[in-house]
């Protein structure tokens, strides 16, 4: 089983597709601090209202800065958001704390996750591998939790590069906002662990897909609809209705952005942590029972 674990995650750093998204994520990282940067310049908001008079650009600039204001003192999950959002107190002046938390984005990881696992898991079918791990006799489950194993610590890499680049590049430009002390510590390390776990689960949920489709190219589609344009239409919904609220808070699209929001609470933690370890279960179980009743060509 460890020799197994131990070859997965030797393909995993020698798998170029694992290269190419290590560069995504350093682009993406990069385009974060861009983004923060372009976005509180106030002379840059200034030439894109051009056609307005004077008056007319200070009411937008207040608009806009009393909606930062109010989105980051209020907002924990906004339906239908996708991508990368700068919630700040201060829209011209954000904070590298708060820039953090927005570095996590929505709906991007999972599709480099779904990628990552399209490549490492549905390419094998394929391409036969496979079938010769298989045939050296090792046991399904082994290869199937190595697998998911590998594909995790592929995953922290990728959200490791992303996050790193966007915090770290934005301290060139803002502060931290608060003195830096080891509670802000502890909280970048629970952030950041909350975001493995439920980045594990997304992974687990997506290798059962891989491994019922056996397709590289529907796995990457699937992750691509699921985790992009279902969770906005989903998201818009929410707020709509009290049971569709409740049912849509287990999902984990809803749990990515508010575990990873600045405004998380203790509650939002605790229901983003149950969420992903019974997804880890019931999509690891249900995977694995799936790939010991596939016959193997």
């Amino acid at each position: 089983m460890l020799r197994l674990i131990h070859a997965e995650i030797y393909k995993l750093f020698k798998t170029r597709i694992f290269i190419v998204l290590c560069i995504v994520a350093i682009v993406i990282g990069m385009i974060i601090v861009g983004t923060s940067k372009i976005m509180s310049s106030e002379d840059v908001i200034r030439s894109s209202l051009q056609g307005m008079s004077k008056q007319q650009q200070d009411q937008m600039i207040n608009q806009l800065k009393q909606d930062s204001s109010n989105n980051s003192n209020n907002s924990v999950f906004k339906g239908g958001n996708l991508g990368f959002h700068n919630i700040s107190k201060d829209l011209f002046h954000p904070k590298v704390r708060e820039i953090f938390h927005n570095s996590f984005g929505s709906g991007i990881i999972e599709i480099l996750i779904a990628i990552l696992v399209a490549n490492l898991i549905a390419k094998e079918y394929t391409t036969g591998t496979i079938k010769n791990i298989l045939a050296y006799g090792k046991k399904r489950e082994h290869y199937y939790i190595a697998k998911l194993i590998a594909t995790s610590i592929g995953f922290t890499i990728l959200l490791g590069i992303m996050v790193a680049v966007g915090t770290l590049g934005s301290t060139l430009f803002f502060t931290w906002g608060v003195p830096f002390n080891g509670a802000e510590l502890l909280g970048i390390i629970k952030t950041f662990a909350l975001a493995i776990l439920i980045g594990i689960a997304t992974t687990s949920f997506i290798m059962l897909i891989s491994t019922l489709l056996k397709s590289s190219a529907l796995t990457i589609a699937i992750g691509v609809v699921v985790f992009s344009n279902v969770a906005a239409l989903l998201g818009i919904l929410y707020g709509s209705f009290d049971w569709f609220d409740k049912i849509y808070r287990c999902t984990l699209s809803y749990n990515w952005a508010v575990g990873t929001s600045i405004n998380a609470g203790s509650s939002d933690i605790f229901r983003a942590v149950v969420v992903s370890i019974i997804t880890i279960f019931i999509t690891g179980i249900l995977g694995i029972l799936v790939l010991k009743r596939q016959d193997i060509k």
